[in-house]
């Protein structure tokens, strides 16, 4: 059985700058990754296209993006090699420093956090929106109907817009890239490949100087050896046939986002009970990352608010909240199927009612909208995010959601976390009132009270979970570097903390003695 330094498990952002600093350093390294590997070509045309865009493998479906419904929470989170980089917005902002605070944050990181914040800015190729939009033109409108007409911006993505054909970011050591066109597609998969997604950068060198990456395959066991190391048991993710493989390593590091990282720890602690020593701390403080989805669609065609880039622009209402614009590519309407109308507070029996209310009182413009077929062309979708505090646990344990077996479950006794946010509500309402449409909410937060989020965070908290060193307590040579170590709501898009956070992680491991010349390409 082949043996490594180090497997990783999950190949998104985190995962990812693990997988090439180690690499860089001569360590034998493999990435295992629930996902498919694409090439732009393979991804969908639209999101009407299930089996190429939506995660799904009991029906078949093998996408990049998967939908996880808890009881109080629905995630929208990314699958494939390149994790969420290959669903996610491009969008690469940094927190404000007030966020970043030096008594919850590894005291390594906070220290040089600008060091390592440049440092994931240059590999994911970090530049400023160069695509003005109808629909950032409509967001600097809402700024000034909301009093912050200043506070709109431009976001830092991370897209090629200029270079055609040699590598433009690593001295022509990196992959022949195109230029963007603004075809708004970068939620469904760049077919452009424009979109520094992580296989473009990070895991580009990673597999070009050796490290091994294994697709469409699931950790069911990670087995500490009584000589150290540990055992990994997997099976094939994309097949009904449960054959297990295994897989042999010093060091593991768990890199599975938040809720593939809780799912393996919870179920090594107490299914498998291989992982006994796992704090009981494990899944407390998750957060949403003080997000609402809502948004406007328009009653006419005339503008089209599909073209452009994911998110190319944002506004801050308050000094806690930052609003974004969302757009899929036309003909992406899938996600209508999530819209209802715009729905004022209550409770979770009250605010349904309220809905129906609405449904009924505006039948006509909704349905029309519901059935067009230019649903994304017309829309905006307001991304809110707040760096107000509020957090959940997530236990693991029968619910009403799975009877026969245990699963994630989220407990919010002190119901800290919002399904309904007046600022959103504000946004859309005014948004709407400017592009002459439709408010609307997303459908978890109005019929479940679960608020929807693309950006869950926490769970594996330092000092009780992990060490600052982001090492399991008790277990030695396993780690975790993922949104589950975030230890706050950051109020803008994660992405790119988790890739300066884990830059700093992987700087604590010394080289190897099989560093090579070549991998000294440091690209600072």
């Amino acid at each position: 059985m082949k043996k490594y330094d180090f497997i990783i498990v999950g190949s998104g952002f985190g995962g990812s700058v693990s997988a090439m600093r180690l690499t860089q350093k001569g360590y034998k390294v493999l990435v295992l990754e629930k996902g498919k590997k694409y090439k732009p070509q393979d991804f969908a045309k639209t999101n009407w296209n299930l089996r190429k865009f939506v995660w799904a493998p009991l029906i078949r479906c093998f996408g990049i993006q998967q939908i996880t419904l808890l009881n109080k929470i629905m995630i929208l989170h990314g699958v494939g090699v390149g994790g969420g980089s290959l669903v996610y917005a491009n969008t690469l902002m940094q927190p404000e420093d007030s966020v970043l605070s030096e008594s919850i944050w590894p005291r390594q990181f906070t220290a040089n956090k600008n060091h390592f914040y440049q440092l994931a800015r240059k590999m994911l190729g970090v530049t400023e929106n160069k695509i003005v939009t109808e629909a950032d033109k409509k967001m600097q409108l809402l700024g000034e109907r909301l009093g912050v007409k200043d506070s709109f911006h431009l976001t830092q993505v991370g897209v090629n817009f200029e270079s055609e054909g040699i590598d433009p970011y690593f001295a022509g050591h990196g992959p022949v890239r195109q230029a963007c066109t603004g075809c708004g597609a970068c939620m469904i998969g760049c077919r452009v490949g424009a979109k520094n997604t992580l296989d473009k950068n990070y895991l580009y060198f990673a597999e070009k100087w050796g490290c091994e990456i294994t697709p469409e395959t699931t950790v069911d066991k990670i087995i500490p050896l009584n000589n150290g190391g540990y055992q990994i048991i997997t099976h094939r993710s994309t097949s009904f046939l449960k054959k297990s493989k295994t897989y042999t390593a010093e060091h593991v590091i768990l890199a599975a986002g938040v809720i593939g990282t809780l799912k393996i720890l919870f179920s090594n602690k107490f299914k498998h009970q291989t992982l006994p020593h796992i704090s009981e701390e494990l899944g407390v403080d998750v957060r949403t990352n003080g997000e609402s989805l809502c948004g406007a669609t328009a009653l006419n065609d005339d503008i089209d608010y599909s073209a452009g880039i994911a998110i190319g622009s944002a506004i801050h209402p308050d000094a806690y909240t930052k609003i974004e614009p969302v757009r899929y590519p036309q003909g992406s309407d899938l996600m209508r199927l999530l819209a209802v109308p715009l729905t004022g507070d209550g409770s979770r029996f009250t605010r349904p009612l309220k809905l129906l209310g609405n449904i009924f009182l505006k039948f006509i413009p909704f349905s029309k909208l519901y059935f067009s077929k230019d649903w994304a062309r017309r829309t905006i979708i307001l991304l809110v995010m707040q760096t107000l505090e509020e957090k959940i646990t997530i236990k693991y344990k029968r619910s009403v959601f799975s009877l026969f077996q245990k699963s994630l479950v989220c407990e919010d006794k002190d119901k800290s976390i919002k399904s309904y946010l007046p600022v959103a509500q504000q946004a859309s309402t005014e948004l709407a009132d400017i592009m002459q449409g439709v408010p609307q909410n997303v459908i978890s937060e109005v019929l479940l009270a679960t608020p929807a989020t693309a950006h869950i965070l926490g769970g594996c908290r330092f000092g009780s979970v992990i060490n600052d060193q982001h090492e399991v307590i008790g277990h030695k040579n396993l780690y975790v570097i993922d949104g589950s170590v975030i230890p706050v709501n950051l109020g803008v898009n994660p992405s790119l903390t988790i890739t300066a956070l884990a830059e700093s992680f992987v700087n604590q491991f010394p080289a190897s003695h099989n560093e090579s010349d070549e991998r000294q390409i440091r690209f600072t």
